[in-house]
């Protein structure tokens, strides 16, 4: 044998003994905000747990603000431009009515008195009931793509350019939201909702377009909103952001993996939901002090501005279900949102003593993610 091709085999050799390193499937990640966002970090650190648990045989490159944007991210991934992709499933509502029911049962936070953990309780609710709801997997399915968990913001609130806190204040305010059931309660108490994307929202503040956004506090860092805002309402309008399917697979891309592949990106996505609903959690919690560095204002609503917003969330409900029955044709939505409301109030209760981003993942991890078989899960 020649020194050359004794050198070729023992070449061939030391690759087929590192790992499968080099026959790596490498899947482009496309998410539409900054690297150092909250989603950002959270994205490498499901970057990382997808390689180690495949033993390198599955990669994910990621491409922050790139490769897809968040308004191309499901026509994205359903047409192959993105292996992975963070989905904002409202932006399509009617090719996921069935996810989107979840988010617009929101309201269901505000019905009781603050635990301090209901964004992260939402969230293991709504990634529970998909997994364990065969029509919702469907919805995905029939988009070419793979459900791959989901996320939370915190609680929203109201960011404004003056103290809100009464039904006096709340009076024709224009105040930015990104959902209809928020815009009717807004209404419902005198206030004026304003349409158009969050990411809008430092220009129209600082312009007086609005008076308030309706986001979550980590908006003070995320978005920079500590330099316009004025004054948070703590606990008004409340509700969250739960309709976001943070790592969908396309479904082709899917299909090419291993058993062993697929549940590499099962655990991936068990990380990146908790990674992502404890980060907005976490911010939360931090950009209090943001807030008071910057002299934000925080205050609470008034008692008669709450007792209004609950009375009008339980009368809303109702018609949030029949309209799902009648637009979207669930026929089992008041089933859906029952299950739904009681998988919640479990959660409650399974968050309780969870204190770090190691305890959310284990919780994620064995009460959802490892039950499903990536034999057959959207196979």
């Amino acid at each position: 044998m020649t020194r050359i091709a004794l050198t070729g085999l023992l070449a061939g050799a030391a690759l087929l003994g590192s790992g499968l390193a080099a026959s790596a499937d490498t899947l482009n990640y496309g998410f539409g905000y900054p690297a150092a966002s909250t989603v950002g970090v959270a994205a490498e650190a499901y970057s990382e747990a997808v390689k180690d648990r495949s033993q390198g045989a599955v990669e994910i490159r990621n491409f922050p603000l790139s490769l897809v944007s968040l308004a191309e991210a499901g026509p994205g991934v359903r047409d192959g431009l993105a292996d992975v992709a963070y989905v904002l499933t409202g932006l399509q509502p009617g090719d996921f009515p069935r996810y989107n029911l979840f988010q617009d049962l929101q309201l269901i936070v505000n019905n009781q008195a603050a635990r301090g953990k209901e964004s992260v309780a939402y969230a293991g609710a709504v990634i529970e009931t998909t997994m364990n709801c065969p029509e919702c997997l469907n919805e995905f399915i029939a988009q070419n793509q793979v459900y791959g968990g989901g996320a939370t913001s915190s609680i929203n609130m109201a960011l404004c350019t003056k103290p809100v806190k009464s039904m006096a204040d709340l009076q024709g305010k224009k105040i930015r939201t990104s959902h209809a059931v928020i815009s009717r309660m807004l209404t419902d108490l005198g206030a004026t909702p304003v349409s158009f994307p969050a990411s809008e929202s430092y220009e129209a503040l600082s312009q007086g377009v609005v008076d308030c956004t309706q986001l979550s506090l980590p908006e003070l860092t995320n978005m920079s909103l500590a330099e316009v805002v004025k004054a948070v309402t703590l606990d008004m309008p409340g509700g969250l952001s739960s309709s976001v399917a943070i790592a969908n697979i396309n479904l082709d891309t899917w299909r090419r993996q291993t058993d062993e592949g697929r549940a590499a990106l099962l655990w991936g996505a068990s990380q990146i939901s908790a990674d992502i609903t404890w980060g907005y959690h976490a911010d939360a919690k931090s950009n209090v002090e943001v807030a008071e560095k910057h002299n934000v204002t925080l205050l609470n609503a008034e008692e008669d501005v709450i007792a209004k917003m609950r009375a009008f969330a339980e009368a809303d409900l109702p018609k949030t279900i029949a309209d799902y029955q009648s637009r979207y044709n669930i026929a089992n939505a008041p089933e859906m949102a029952e299950n739904f409301q009681k998988t919640y109030t479990a959660w409650l209760d399974l968050v309780e003593g969870i204190e770090d981003r190691d305890a959310l993942r284990a919780l994620f991890w064995e009460r959802i993610f490892s039950k499903v078989d990536p034999k057959t899960y959207g196979m």
